[in-house]
């Protein structure tokens, strides 16, 4: 008797929860930099380089890296800007959690607070969102059929489920050189550079994977003429990128994830030699899943009249695809600016989008987060100074889940497709935002393995005490397997001797059992 056996994945969630934390820190201004008179412009951005699974928790390190803008004359338009990053170090508690197992981490930047202590110090206020799945990471070897055994019978089935491919992180650059339109004089100095994405498309074909988005870039600087006022630009770079992927094919299911990390802009001479063009390089991490339909064939039972087998079982968890969607949302809001600072003209809004609770509902899954938003613009105060104010918008979604159930495990990835800021008085601004939600959402069901069978010699007094002909009455648990099990004869002599044209029986039929 040979066990033919096959590799099966478990793909249990263990744990599926968001946290926050805070960033507390304070930056002395480098003696290379000009001191402070007043704050302009604050970006911030979370990056987690590592995940670590330990016994009951997680480890992330990361980063929250920042860039500042400020004025450093009250009398005259004279910038400066400072940026650096801040390191972390968080433990989070997670039952379960093992060595070995897989982490989902998706971190969001929720607020971001810089205050001026004096001219050559801030303090910075962060508050970090962290969404995270723990995965249960095994794999075992279940018998898939028996060979060399022509006196057992072997009741096989087919499994057929949901299954993660792929899984792994890809560094991904992109570079775009562009000119800055026609109208707009020649770069002298620039004071601000900024980068977003919106967009994002990540497609699975045939050995490779195609990632598509925008690059949304805002440029504040300063013309080489004398007395021009401060130039800004708002550029929509699209780009287009492959990764090669061997084990890629195009009907897989992407469940991919693209975030910027960092970015660089660099103002480089065009043909003429003057400063017209921009090189842009953004540096991305890609986590890659792919899913795939697998089907594999597994012994569920097996008996024989001639010996004992016991099966040793063990139960597994199995994924089918429910929905893979990606649902759009429209949010419009009118918000009143910040006490004495009036709108003279908008020259650029960003904007982020994090998830705050996901709650099950008989349609499917109702989101809530927030947009937080940062418009610069020219104040009508200070003759036309640059000025920013942020705000935070909140937002809920219904996103519309056939076949919602208890067992249905499901992730929510945020993306923003378009933000825009539109003056309505020198108050009052109007913003549109366009979010996707990119839904995976999975059935789970429960299966029975066989690791391994242990044969001995069959129980003869429990046999021989077996009548030679008995007459059977089918119970609600019975199925022909199970009868022809218990008294040490097969499906095919039942059906035989009862005349069955199938395995089909029903509660209250009668049936001639013969022993073999």
């Amino acid at each position: 008797m040979e066990f033919i056996k096959h590799e099966i994945r478990n793909c249990a969630w263990k744990v599926k929860n968001t946290m926050q934390f805070t960033i507390d820190d304070t930056i002395n201004v480098p003696d290379s930099l000009m001191d402070m008179e007043r704050l302009i412009l604050v970006k911030g951005n979370v990056v987690v380089e590592d995940v670590e699974a330990m016994t009951d928790r997680f480890q992330v390190k990361g980063s929250l890296h920042y860039q500042i803008l400020y004025c450093g004359d009250k009398e005259s338009s004279v910038f400066d800007s400072l940026m650096g990053k801040v390191p972390f170090v968080e433990y989070i508690n997670a039952d379960g959690t093992q060595e070995g197992d897989y982490i989902e981490v998706h971190a969001s930047l929720n607020d971001l607070t810089v205050t001026m202590l004096h001219s050559r110090k801030i303090s910075l206020k962060s508050l970090v969102g962290l969404d995270y799945q723990v995965k249960e990471n095994e794999t075992f070897d279940a018998v898939t059929s028996i060979e060399n055994a022509s006196d057992t019978e072997v009741l096989g089935g087919t499994v057929s489920m949901m299954c993660l491919q792929t899984q792994k992180k890809e560094m991904l650059q992109i570079r775009e050189q562009v000119e800055i339109p026609s109208n707009k004089p020649n770069i002298y100095q620039v004071i601000w550079k900024s980068v977003s994405v919106s967009r994002i498309q990540i497609k699975p074909a045939d050995g490779y994977l195609m990632v598509t988005g925008n690059l949304a870039v805002f440029l504040i600087y300063t013309a080489e003429e004398e007395n021009m006022p401060i130039q800004y630009i708002n550029m929509e770079i699209p780009f287009e990128q492959r990764v090669e992927d061997d084990m890629c094919i195009e009907d897989m299911i992407s469940g991919s994830f693209l975030g910027l990390d960092q970015y660089h802009i660099t103002v480089i001479p065009d043909e003429s030699g003057e400063d017209r063009l921009l090189d842009i390089v953004a540096d991305f991490t890609m986590e890659v899943k792919l899913y795939g339909d697998e089907t594999i064939q597994l012994v569920q039972d097996a008996y024989s009249p001639e010996v004992d087998i016991k099966p040793q079982w063990r139960e597994f968890n199995i994924q089918h695809l429910l929905v893979r969607n990606c649902a759009k949302a429209k949010i419009t809001e009118t918000v009143d600016m910040p006490k004495q600072q009036n709108v003279l003209q908008i020259c650029n809004v960003e904007g982020s989008v994090s998830i705050d609770d996901t709650e099950r509902t008989a349609k499917g899954i109702l989101v809530e987060g927030v947009i937080g938003t940062q418009v610069t613009y020219l104040s009508k105060q200070d003759n036309g100074s640059l000025a920013s104010a942020t705000f935070d918008i909140p937002f809920s979604h219904e996103i519309e889940v056939d076949g919602m159930q208890e067992n249905i495990t499901y992730s929510i990835v945020p993306f923003f497709d378009q933000i825009v800021a539109k003056q309505q008085s020198e108050t009052q601004i109007e913003i549109r935002a366009e979010i996707s939600l990119e839904v995976l959402a999975f059935s789970n069901e429960t299966k029975k393995a066989i690791l391994n069978v242990e044969v001995s010699p069959v129980d003869m007094e429990k046999k021989k005490a077996l009548p030679g002909m008995i007459g059977y009455i089918v119970k609600p648990e019975d199925t022909l397997w199970s009868v022809a099990k218990k008294y040490y004869t097969t499906v095919s002599r039942i059906r035989q001797i009862n005349g069955l044209e199938n395995d089909k029986i029903q509660p209250g039929d009668k049936l001639i059992i013969l022993k073999e």
